[in-house]
């Protein structure tokens, strides 16, 4: 895998089981992962809006706040050297806080919300499980993948290593992401290994839309290294 896979934290023998698998099922569709910075990732959806949504302010380094220390992103390429894929992971210390007020007061999204939020921007959020997760956050999400490149279950590899190595990263306590409705119907939270799914978040006069809405999806430790084990003994199997 040509990306850093320094493991600080989590089970050594799994993620590097893991990751092993992860990398040979990318190349055998097609795709080798390399890293890539933040400001990349938001240039990459610049470019592809026809195909993908604007991606949410948190991983832009300016309105954000987003840093190399705090988020990273990977871009899947072809054998010309093209992008195909990208996933990025944002982590967050919500240790005095919770995600719920988080995301009420559009801190999660932008680093000064009173300087960089539209006018009327607001969001609302009442999954139930939003009020306790805290401590250290990471959001996985900017996936998108090249229509050439659907359907090769690329969705079901990317968000994993993603969480993976944010874990390693930064020994997360919780990982999330928010799936709007129309592609949670599509069984993308399914795929992506998620099971804990929350309706419902709201986002009004935002840059991704003027009306969005969604669930909440989100995994403990515990359940990383349980779906990750399931998928270095089944995935390809």
């Amino acid at each position: 895998m040509a990306i850093d896979t320094d493991l600080p934290y989590g089970p050594q023998p799994l993620l590097r089981a893991f990751l092993y698998k992860a990398d040979a099922a990318l190349r055998r569709r097609g795709v080798t992962l390399r890293p890539a910075s933040l400001a990349e990732l938001i240039e990459l959806n610049r470019r592809h809006r026809d195909t993908w949504s604007p991606l949410v302010p948190l991983f832009d380094p300016h309105a954000g706040g987003a840093t190399a220390d705090s988020g990273f992103a990977l871009f899947g390429r072809n054998a010309a050297g093209e992008i195909v894929a990208a996933q990025g992971a944002r982590c967050y210390d919500w240790t005095a806080s919770t995600l719920a007020a988080e995301f009420a007061s559009l801190r999660m999204y932008y680093a000064d919300p009173a300087r960089s939020a539209r006018r009327g921007e607001r969001v609302r959020i009442s999954a139930p499980s939003a009020a306790a997760i805290r401590g250290r956050v990471v959001f996985s999400g900017a996936g998108w993948y090249r229509p050439d490149f659907r359907g090769r279950l690329l969705s079901a590899i990317l968000p994993r290593i993603s969480r993976a190595l944010a874990y390693a990263r930064w020994r997360s306590d919780c990982t999330i992401a928010m799936i709007t409705d129309p592609v949670l119907k599509g069984g993308m939270a399914r795929k992506a290994g998620y099971t804990r799914i929350e309706p419902s978040f709201e986002l009004f006069n935002t840059r991704v839309g003027d009306y969005v809405r969604g669930a909440l999806v989100w995994m403990p430790p515990r359940q990383l290294f349980d779906d990750l084990q399931r998928f270095v003994t089944e995935f390809d199997a």
